[in-house]
């Protein structure tokens, strides 16, 4: 039997699943602009945070489109999800600083407090 080339108008609507691609085996550049909403992500899926800087009003912000402009990252004052930091990634948080009741903070690898 000969191979075949798949093209998109072959692929029915809701034939793919999340679990049929690999990851990152799609990127930006083939995703059409405006396809994807808010309400299409996961809760905290393409999250940034909360900025002050130059490129808004006065007002806390979480657009990264905008350039590096937003300086001040603030965050809560208190832990209160369990959070695990793997040795493969960086994290920081500034303080003062409390971790809530039955909450559990797992740095994997080496942890410096300054």
């Amino acid at each position: 039997m000969a191979i075949r080339k798949i093209i998109s108008r072959s692929i029915g609507v809701d034939v793919i699943a999340a679990e049929d691609l690999a990851n990152n085996s799609i990127t930006t550049a083939e995703i059409t602009d405006g396809a994807v909403t808010q309400a299409k992500l996961a809760a905290g899926a393409g999250s940034v945070g909360a900025f002050f800087g130059d490129n808004a009003s006065g007002a806390l912000r979480g657009d990264t489109t905008n350039g590096k402009k937003d300086i001040f990252r603030v965050h809560e004052q208190e832990l209160n999800t369990n959070v695990t930091i793997a040795s493969t990634d960086n994290a920081l948080a500034a303080g003062p600083l409390t971790v809530a009741s039955s909450v559990t903070l797992t740095v994997s690898g080496n942890l410096t407090i300054i």
